[in-house]
């Protein structure tokens, strides 16, 4: 008898190599694939300007970034003695609005870059209600703490999500020919906006990535939500909040996705490295011993094997140094 329904890795489709750079954007869900992806060596920018939850914000940005757009200060506000942007994650924020600028426009250009020459963009979306600044009528990122009064909070129809990303994904393949677009929706619950309305939210987001993911074979919808909601399907699953994913179960989504789109070679090497990155947090009971030292040396010699396909380089300074410094107690 079986107690849950598991979903099986996808089989179809074309697969993420090792040396293919990755941008991540969106909701927790793009940061936390993001910094596994970056904690596993790909060439990986991890969600850039913080974490974005609509659909309409994800898509300004993107479009802002391919076209280096100048930044304009009509959404810098002053909160908790900072500037700070409406458009983007309250990580942006400066003590003035000259240097708020520039570290916008530094982002703006340095996911330009990236976006050029990746093959793969991972998108996340977390909810599908968006909030008007009732101040210039625009819709915002992020209320940065200011009062609810000062917002308007709508549900944006999924055929005005459709219309505003269809001409999103025509300017990145235009941008970028080669770009492959992975397509989630948050595991994450929106509780603050009710059990219902965070259900029609997702539905919303759900309908929107079918709808894209059907307008071609490089664009790919990946199940994160039913991951968690059907696979996992357990409270045990959720942090003490009851709203995120636990490590554990960041980790189950996580190797599905690895055995869903990487290559037979990126998984080999993701074995090797767990070892070897494993062996690098290990703290030995006793340093100098001849067992530990050799120990070093082995994780040493794994490293070096390793260093024409990712960079290592700050590793194998850092086991060097280790393994000078037990010479001279000797």
């Amino acid at each position: 008898m079986k107690f849950r329904t598991l979903l099986p890795p996808l089989k179809a489709g074309p697969k993420i190599g090792l040396q293919e750079p990755v941008l991540t954007i969106g909701s927790c869900f793009a940061e936390g694939i993001g910094h596994k992806l970056a904690a596993n060596k790909f060439k990986v920018l991890v969600n850039p300007f913080g974490t974005i939850f609509d659909p309409l914000s994800v898509s300004r940005l993107l479009t802002a970034s391919m076209a280096r757009q100048e930044v304009t200060t009509t959404s810098f506000i002053r909160s908790e003695g900072l500037y700070k942007s409406l458009e983007l994650h309250s990580s942006f924020a400066a003590t003035g609005k000259g240097e708020l600028q520039e570290k916008i426009k530094a982002r703006l250009s340095q996911v330009h870059d990236h976006l050029r020459t990746a093959r793969w963009l991972l998108i996340t979306f977390g909810t599908a209600y968006i909030y008007k600044y009732l101040a210039t009528g625009k819709y915002i990122a992020n209320c940065q703490k200011l009062p609810a009064r000062s917002f308007q909070r709508e549900l944006v129809p999924v055929s005005q999500l459709q219309e505003e990303f269809r001409m999103a994904i025509r300017k990145l393949q235009s941008f970028n020919p080669g770009l492959g677009i992975i397509l989630t929706v948050s595991p994450v619950r929106h509780l603050k906006d009710g059990l219902e309305q965070n259900s029609l939210s997702k539905a919303v987001l759900r309908c929107l990535c079918h709808e894209l993911a059907s307008t071609s074979n490089r664009i790919i919808y990946y199940p994160a939500y039913e991951l968690m909601m059907d696979d996992l399907r357990d409270y045990r699953f959720y942090k003490e909040d009851m709203l995120h994913p636990t490590e554990q179960a960041i980790d189950y989504i996580w190797q599905h996705f690895s055995q869903s789109f990487f290559t037979a070679d990126t998984l080999d090497f993701l074995q090797q490295w767990q070892k070897l990155s494993h062996a690098l947090q290990h703290k030995a009971f006793n340093p100098a011993s001849a067992a530990h030292q050799q120990f070093l040396q082995q994780t040493l010699n794994g490293l070096n094997k390793l260093k024409n396909k990712v960079d290592v380089t700050n590793e194998i300074k850092r086991l060097k140094k280790q393994i000078r410094l037990l010479e001279k107690k000797e």
